[in-house]
């Protein structure tokens, strides 16, 4: 029976203290506050990239509107360039590639509504490694295209961080 209220006491001082942290602004570092991406535009200058879609559909998902192209945003996020690619790490015994190096990378900019820079032209990279099963070529060239996916959606997330990060903080020195 003692446990048990023990165990009572600590859930009870470990809500307290969500509660508390919340209440006081606490958020983990790189999380993301999708307030501060309101009234945020997507452009996409280096033509259709699926960096940009992705960013435009994580937007709409976080419920945060896009502003109309006729009506003022508050900044513009520019997708400049988008890269994906792939390079030989290892080689097996017969000759054939064994691991591979998978590169997600978008240039990005942000500009405030006064056209100033927010955030200077820069690339964000998501990479990461597979190895190749020699013996099962669709799927491997299934699990690639999976993993591209994955790597755009964790750089899609990097880029809204940052614009989260210095919208805040741009708002938070706006008169």
């Amino acid at each position: 029976m003692r446990a048990s209220v023990q165990r009572r006491m600590a859930i009870a001082v470990a809500v307290a203290l969500s509660i508390f942290l919340v209440g006081c602004g606490f958020r983990p570092a790189g999380t993301l506050q999708a307030v501060n991406l309101a009234g945020t535009r997507i452009v996409d200058v280096a033509g259709e990239t699926d960096v940009g879609y992705a960013l435009s559909r994580r937007l709409d998902l976080y419920g945060v509107p896009e502003p109309a192209a006729d009506m003022g945003a508050a900044r513009v996020l520019r997708v400049l360039d988008e890269q994906v690619q792939k390079r030989q790490l290892t080689v097996a015994a017969d000759a054939r590639t064994a691991e591979f190096e998978l590169t997600v990378s978008a240039t990005i900019e942000l500009l405030a509504a006064d056209g100033s820079v927010l955030i200077e032209p820069r690339t964000l990279r998501a990479e990461s490694q597979y190895l190749r099963d020699v013996g099962n070529l669709l799927g491997t060239s299934g699990e690639e295209r999976r993993l591209t996916r994955e790597l755009q959606d964790q750089l899609v997330e990097r880029i809204l961080v940052a614009v989260s990060v210095v919208a805040g903080a741009d708002a938070a020195h706006t008169p």
